[in-house]
């Protein structure tokens, strides 16, 4: 039997009421493609693409992310827009390319705030969980529940900012899917890898949406030259040689923020400094932990 391909570009709007508002419909399809059969364990590779701008209704909508579900080596979700590679297994596969709105977006009843939403890659869907999220009250600590906000967040999915506010995402939705990452996915967009995030005063405009996924892959075991060749500042010989490497987080945020940089020519010009900026940012934060993390296991021996 073969295998389905599908592929859909979608925007991510607040149509509707209730669970978040993502009961998306035809209005919300940016472009729409035929299916694509495949053989069980096609040889090669095939690749999905989200370009960075697509056109839609006379304006031009910004990547905001892509998942990949049901691939041969497994469920995939990208933040940044580009050309992605995939193998076909035994499983239909379903590609969600989400594009950002126009604009539009704040609290209830038309005050500042934010929309806030949930993605479960396992699944490569939004997901209805009611439980995603929790405002609190600053200062934290102590963690002091709004529980009102928390309720209207979860079931409409938009935060109110005429106060500042503090915005947890739970550890897991939909029976244990871990938490992953937020994304701001209105620019500037930015990716934030703790559960909670600090909403300011009158902050609006913008989309949060919290990914959730099990992570069924084992990280890449990298030898101490290889480790020696991104940084090659760093003394190989405060490597353990093979096996995932005790760094291997701090390393992949380095590599991030070079990524970062080499994706800022794909980015809009307004948009490039800013970009630049943040991967700036990643670089110096990850070389800076990388560091600590030398010195602090120097002191032990």
């Amino acid at each position: 039997m073969s295998i389905t391909i599908k592929t859909k570009y979608i925007v991510y709007n607040h149509a509707g009421t209730g669970v978040r508002h993502h009961h998306f419909t035809e209005q919300n399809t940016v472009h729409s493609f035929p299916d694509n059969t495949a053989e069980p364990n096609e040889p090669g590779n095939r690749t999905a693409s989200g370009p960075s701008l697509y056109p839609f209704n006379g304006v031009e909508l910004p990547f905001a992310f892509m998942s990949i579900n049901g691939t041969k080596d497994g469920n995939k979700l990208y933040s940044s827009p580009g050309d992605y590679q995939y193998q076909v297994g035994n499983t239909d596969i379903d590609i969600l390319v989400v594009y950002a709105p126009a604009g539009g977006i704040g609290g209830p009843n038309g005050e500042p705030g934010i929309w806030v939403d949930a993605f479960n890659v396992d699944t490569g869907g939004l997901s209805d969980d009611l439980h995603f999220i929790q405002i609190l009250t600053p200062p934290t600590p102590p963690d002091t529940p709004d529980n009102p906000k928390t309720n209207e967040a979860n079931l409409e999915g938009d935060v109110s900012s005429l106060n500042p506010e503090h915005i947890r995402a739970s550890a897991t939705i939909d029976n244990g899917v871990p938490f992953v990452q937020w994304k701001q996915i209105m620019p500037p967009q930015q990716i934030v890898n703790s559960r909670d995030f600090n909403l300011a005063k009158n902050e609006t405009g913008e989309i949060w949406i919290a990914f959730y996924q099990t992570q069924t892959q084992t990280p890449i075991a990298l030898r101490p030259d290889d480790y020696a060749f991104i940084l090659p500042w760093v003394d190989k010989r405060d490597f353990i040689d093979g096996g995932p490497h005790p760094m291997f987080h701090e390393i992949m945020e380095f590599a991030m923020g070079l990524s970062l940089v080499g994706k800022s020519e794909n980015v809009h010009s307004k948009l490039r400094g800013e970009l630049l900026v943040l991967a700036a940012k990643q670089i110096k934060m990850a070389s800076d932990a990388i560091q600590k993390k030398i010195i602090d296991s120097s002191k032990d021996r």
